[in-house]
């Protein structure tokens, strides 16, 4: 009987185990999990048993969560006692100290969002399971002849060759072909990955943030319509690994175009953007924070409301118009913020958020805005 994968993990790391279990299958590896195979009613503990025995490797997934469980320790503890490896994966920083047995591991950092070493962690498994592999990128041993041919191309040393590797692979209706581009995208050349970032994002219709690494690469590239495309699709793809990059070409390239690109792309990824633009509010350069003002007002984002009352008082007029569009934008979602900042100690920011309650004009703005006023004449 083939030997499978065990991943180990807590479930609130679900969308990681997804993803993970995502990319071990489209290299052609057997999976096991509990939350799938382990049935109603059977001795769970004699299941994982015989789970993990049947396995050539363990895959954990090290989070602080992971660490507090009793079933992901006994699962680890039990593949070790058994002569399984065990292959850590640290997702999330653990608040406490390793267990003995596992600090002496060698662990993969996945911390890095944007750069997550898949293909590091598919040959450690290839070699657990006694496969070689001779080339640079990952493939699966039952990967169709034309999918090998191409993983051997992409180390050649002719760009063309390589190119032209990475395109078969693109057009390759075959889960060996997406596992190999996902691959490319981690490869020790940088065309290599470039190109793989921008062909994977196209072929997944910009839903897939494997693509993420090869085009945070192309946001350096020499030729600014590189740099253009590669903002453009980091930004329909919306995941959140691409934020801080993005924030640092909108708030210091010199390029005014990649900048505006910048800005609509953080605009596209939406909350998890929030808290770079708003800090971008604050910047010196009263372009920055137009862009910061515009990203948001496209974003319909309540937790941007109080930076964006503070940039109504702006000293700049383009950039509190900008504040006062989002905030319109945002409508009654805005109430809240802007009724907190009635409180606010500075008069100016006060009297804006009263504006803008006023500017939005439905029932509960303005009741807002009167139950502010009598209540300070009451006082």
């Amino acid at each position: 009987m083939e030997k499978h994968v065990f991943v180990s993990y807590k479930h609130e790391e679900t969308e990681f185990a997804s993803m993970l279990i995502h990319q071990l299958t489209a290299a052609g590896f057997k999976i096991w999990i509990d939350t799938e195979q382990l049935r109603a009613g059977e001795n769970w503990r004699e299941a994982i048993n015989d789970a993990i025995k049947d396995s050539f490797a363990l895959v954990l997934v090290v989070s602080p969560d992971a660490q507090r469980s009793e079933y992901v320790t006994y699962e680890w503890a039990f593949a070790q006692g058994a002569g399984i490896k065990v292959v850590p994966l640290l997702y999330r920083q653990p608040t406490a100290r390793l267990h003995p047995q596992l600090e002496m591991l060698q662990y993969l950092d996945f911390t890095d969002k944007a750069r997550p070493p898949w293909d590091k962690l598919l040959r450690r498994l290839w070699e657990l399971q006694g496969e070689s592999q001779p080339y640079t990128v990952v493939v699966s041993r039952d990967a169709p002849t034309p999918v090998k041919s191409a993983v051997a191309a992409l180390d050649s040393h002719n760009a063309e060759e390589r190119r032209s590797a990475l395109k078969s692979l693109a057009q390759m209706n075959h889960p060996a072909a997406y596992a190999a581009l996902v691959g490319a995208v981690q490869h020790p050349l940088r065309d290599v990955r470039v190109d793989a970032g921008f062909l994977l994002a196209k072929q997944t219709q910009y839903k897939d943030p494997a693509a993420v690494p090869g085009l945070l690469d192309a946001l350096t590239d020499e030729d600014g319509r590189i740099r253009i495309a590669a903002c453009k699709a980091l930004g329909d793809i919306g995941h959140a690994s691409a934020v801080p990059e993005l924030l640092r070409i909108m708030t210091g390239s010199a390029d005014a175009d990649l900048r505006w690109q910048a800005t609509g792309a953080l605009g596209k990824i939406g909350e998890a953007a929030v808290p770079g633009l708003t800090e971008a509010l604050k910047d010196n350069d009263w372009k920055v924070r137009r862009s910061a003002a515009e990203a948001l007002w496209g974003m319909r984002e309540p937790s941007a409301v109080p930076a964006l009352v503070e940039a109504l008082t702006d000293r700049n007029d383009v950039v509190r118009q900008a504040a006062a569009g989002a905030l319109s934008g945002l409508g009654n979602m805005a109430i809240p913020g802007l009724s907190e900042a009635l409180r606010h100690r500075d008069a100016a920011v006060r009297q804006s958020a009263t504006d803008m309650l006023n500017e939005i004009g439905t029932p509960e703005a303005l009741e807002a805005v009167r139950h502010w006023m009598n209540k300070g004449q009451k006082r």
